[in-house]
Order: C-alpha cells, then sequence, then structure tokens
C-alpha cells in the first residue's frame, strides 16, 4: 500500500491480488457472437467457473477470446476446403493450400495460411489471459468469491442457531 502512495521507484509490479476478489460468475453471452463464438463461449466459461477465472467483469475479454476462436475454425474450415476442392481436381494439396500465385505469377504464402497463424497467435495470448495455457496456469489467481460459498455459509449458520 506504501508503494501505492509513494510510488513504485523499483518499476516492478505491484501484487494487488490479494484486494481483487470479483464474484465468480459467468457473464451474460454477447448476442453478436457468431455460432461457433457461442459454442466456445458455452464450453470454456464452465471451464473457468469451476476453478474461480471468470467474472462479469470479464465479459468483454471473453467475447474476443470465443470470437477470435469463431473465426479460427472458420478460416481452418475453408482451408480444409480448399484442399478437398485440390484434391477432386487432382492437384497438389500441399501447393494448393499453403501458397496462391500473385498476378504476376510468382507463388507466395496463401493469405488463408498467414490468416491462420494470426488468429492462433490472437487465441494463444488471449488463453494465457485467463491461465488456459500450461505455461500461464501459474500466473493467474482464482477468486474466492463465489457466491454459492456465501449461500452454503448462510445456510449452515442457519442450521446451527436452531
Amino acid at each position: 500500500m506504501i508503494k501505492l502512495l509513494r510510488g513504485n521507484p523499483g518499476r516492478r509490479a505491484i501484487d494487488l491480488s490479494d484486494g481483487v476478489q470479483p464474484e465468480v460468475v459467468v457473464p451474460d453471452i454477447p448476442s453478436h457472437l457468431t455460432k461457433e463464438a457461442r459454442k466456445e463461449w458455452r464450453r470454456i466459461t464452465v471451464e473457468l467457473e469451476i476453478v474461480g477465472l471468470v467474472s462479469r467483469l470479464d465479459r468483454a475479454a471473453l467475447a474476443i477470446y470465443c470470437q477470435t476462436w469463431g473465426r479460427l475454425v472458420l478460416a481452418e474450415q475453408a482451408l480444409e476446403a480448399k484442399r478437398r476442392q485440390a484434391e477432386e481436381a487432382g492437384e497438389d494439396q500441399a501447393e494448393s493450400v499453403f501458397t496462391q500465385k500473385t498476378p504476376t505469377g510468382f507463388m507466395r504464402e496463401s493469405a488463408l495460411i498467414r490468416i491462420i497463424g494470426k488468429l492462433q497467435q490472437d487465441c494463444d495470448r488471449y488463453l494465457a489471459s485467463f491461465g488456459m495455457s500450461p505455461s500461464s496456469r501459474c500466473r493467474v489467481k482464482p477468486s474466492d468469491n463465489r457466491q454459492s460459498d456465501l449461500f452454503e455459509e448462510a445456510t449452515q449458520d442457519a442450521w446451527r442457531s436452531l
């Protein structure tokens, strides 16, 4: 607390995790999410709630992650469709999927492959925000503020008083 008042001359990160305990609750699903993004929202919020890593504050971050995931799924499906199309045409599947011809006739990396790579990087970054990657799991701290725990405590106190 003193560092907050005097400043932080060492510029090291200040640990504020002891004082921040948002209520563990799954936020409402945003209406703008795509079908795949909604599926990911329903899948991942259950897991995050179990381990105490989700609150209403996380709605925007979760929406961004889920929408990025949905776009990644769409891009992967487009890549697979392109591969199947090359297979049916008897073309080299790897060349059709991983490269594309420029208007001047040169071969370059497929735009779809670049898009997928960028979406994968973005997803990885968002996963780390919620401790959903092996390396980031040790850096996040779950909230101990669970509404159901408060209800159970109140119920137990009521039974003890009888």
